[in-house]
């Protein structure tokens, strides 16, 4: 009867209040938004290739087979969807229909993931993708996924103004939440040292939060998806899900602090 007398109190908090209640407010919004599909009936898509049947040659042609995967996952016709891609400067590369693709940098960004142009004048959603991605499977998709979530979201009329966290929290919706968090950080050497490449964003605790509460809507307390994690962001993933189970009631509850 004594078993818990001692026992040492958890005060972790993930992330900060207002932080908190963004992610749980528009996880909810999201799940009434996109309600076709229960959540709990949502794919989570992983790094194997049964979930992506696509080889790895950093091609666009290989791109274009994640566009279509993604897109069809979203439930987007890919048919609607014009996909560039760009670098520094201007370069030109052939894609499968064998014309031009025009690759341009964006200077207001400098060295950005990808970019959402919203419909172009043939009445498709334009996206373009830096080619740096070609060679990173774990970026293109999660690149891919973010952007086709502007789609979902702006495109579809579902929001009016951009929202760039909300949309990282719409591909961890989709399934996509993996690809998003294992390439919101990623490091590789170079002949003088040590770089990083960054997609998305969040930062890890905040995917972890994110992804956190898409296993507590799914009932997942301790769901093998998160093996395929980066080991920064399960670690930080399992004490989410452990604050949650601890604080079930204030999961999804609201209340103005400022009061």
């Amino acid at each position: 009867m004594f078993k818990n007398l001692f026992k040492k109190k958890n005060n972790y908090e993930p992330l900060d209040y207002e932080l908190r209640k963004y992610f749980e407010n528009n996880i909810l919004c999201l799940k009434e938004i996109f309600s076709e599909i229960p959540l709990e009936n949502r794919k989570v898509f992983l790094p194997i290739t049964s979930d992506f049947p696509v080889k790895s040659n950093g091609s666009i042609e290989s791109a274009i087979e994640v566009l279509i995967i993604v897109a069809e996952a979203m439930q987007i016709n890919p048919n609607e969807i014009e996909i560039d891609f760009y670098e520094e400067g201007v370069t030109a590369l052939s894609n499968t229909r064998n014309s031009s693709i025009i690759l341009e940098n964006d200077n207001e960004s400098g060295l950005s993931s990808g970019q959402y142009h919203g419909k172009n004048e043939n009445g498709k959603y334009e996206i373009s993708v830096n080619v740096n991605n070609l060679n990173n499977p774990e970026a293109l998709i999660a690149t891919i996924a973010h952007e086709l979530c502007h789609i979902k979201l702006l495109g579809e009329n579902n929001i009016e103004v951009n929202d760039e966290y909300l949309t990282d929290l719409t591909a961890v919706f989709f399934g996509f939440g993996i690809f998003m968090a294992n390439a919101s950080f990623q490091f590789y050497q170079e002949e003088n040292g040590w770089g990083y490449n960054t997609v998305g964003y969040l930062k890890h605790d905040e995917w972890a939060y994110s992804l956190a509460l898409f296993a507590f809507l799914r009932n997942e307390d301790n769901p093998e998806w998160q093996n395929f994690l980066n080991p920064t962001v399960r670690k930080e993933l399992k004490k989410c899900l452990a604050y949650m189970t601890e604080n079930n009631e204030e999961i999804f509850k609201f209340t103005d602090k400022t009061e």
